[in-house]
């Protein structure tokens, strides 16, 4: 800095001070209407301007040596609450639920677990604020809202100076990702068609019938931190309820199963597959031809069961998908 500089910075400086010792009621950011009075020289505005900022700022002006905004590059983070949806949360961080399922992988966008840590395509980009900000002038210019900088900077209400660091969001690019639908040409047999985004009906002879009726304990999704690739149906019957074929095919597998219990596997071609695990009796067996509502045995809770109940599993050339998607 040239003598002349300093000598404005120092003086600036000191003047300052003294209004805080003497007891002046004014705010330190008094400066700003003192500039005001001096010759408009663009030069020595901007030297004092950046006088102030390093006297009430001095050691973020070291760290960073200049006024340039930084932006982070580790996405923001959440963590999910109980009574959260993604729908929510989407509305919170500004951005459509979707994108937050893609950016996150989430097989089943209806599932989340409290405690599931969520990442969100933000960024936080660090900015100066400038004489007369407020957070609602920051949530204009950032085309965000008040409560996500708050968010962000939980002291952005309190007493704030010129020059001091704010985060603002800056949204990320979100990898494009295939459907994990898959979706046939218009013309083939047994064709599936998405109706309003998420349902999706079978043509021809792949409807997939409820195996049991009653009530759903545990959906599709990730559950104690691993993949639940089925849905829990629970009846008050228990060991009487029985349990039927969701289509017709050829049993692959009937017998025990390790943490799925008695097992039955059914194969209805065209690489569908359905599971009905935890079973007390199985009546069926390995290669026999079952058709559409066949009785497959009865509910149980062998294997790896806390109770009694169906675990059932619908795949796509070996996917686990979410029945409920093609449910009946």
């Amino acid at each position: 800095m040239s003598s002349k500089r300093a000598l404005l910075a120092s003086s600036l400086a000191i003047s300052t001070t003294a209004s805080w010792v003497v007891g002046n009621d004014q705010h330190p950011a008094f400066a700003e209407d003192h500039l005001a009075g001096m010759d408009a020289d663009p030069d020595q505005e901007h030297i004092a301007q950046e006088a102030v900022i390093q006297y009430l700022n001095p050691i973020s002006q070291v760290a960073e040596g200049n006024l340039a905004a930084t932006v982070e590059t580790k996405p923001l983070t959440y963590q999910v609450k109980n009574g959260d949806t993604l729908s929510s949360i989407g509305r919170f961080f500004g951005m459509p639920y979707e994108d937050l399922a893609r950016f996150n992988r989430l097989e089943n966008p209806d599932f989340l677990e409290e405690g599931q840590q969520l990442n969100i395509p933000l960024v936080r980009k660090w900015v100066r604020l400038k004489f007369g900000d407020t957070a609602e002038r920051l949530a204009r210019e950032y085309k965000t809202t008040k409560e996500l900088l708050l968010h962000l900077n939980p002291d952005l209400d309190k007493a704030t100076y010129a020059g001091q660091l704010v985060a603002v969001p800056q949204k990320v690019e979100i990898p494009k990702q295939s459907s994990p639908v898959p979706v046939e040409k218009e013309n083939r047999k047994n064709q599936m068609k998405l109706v309003k985004g998420s349902v999706v009906h079978f043509q021809g002879s792949y409807v997939f019938r409820w195996p049991i009726t009653g009530q759903i304990t545990s959906n599709f999704g990730w559950r104690h931190g691993r993949m639940h690739k089925g849905i829990d149906i629970w009846n008050a019957a228990k060991s009487q309820t029985e349990i039927h074929a969701a289509l017709g095919g050829t049993v692959v597998r009937a017998g025990y199963a390790g943490t799925y219990g008695n097992l039955v596997v059914i194969d209805h071609g065209g690489g569908w597959v359905t599971y009905y695990a935890h079973l007390s009796r199985i009546m069926v067996s390995k290669g026999e031809k079952v058709s559409t509502g066949q009785q497959l045995g009865y509910m149980g809770q062998t294997g790896r069961a806390t109770g009694y109940h169906l675990h059932f599993e619908v795949r796509k050339n070996g996917k686990a998908i979410n029945p409920l998607l093609v449910l009946k």
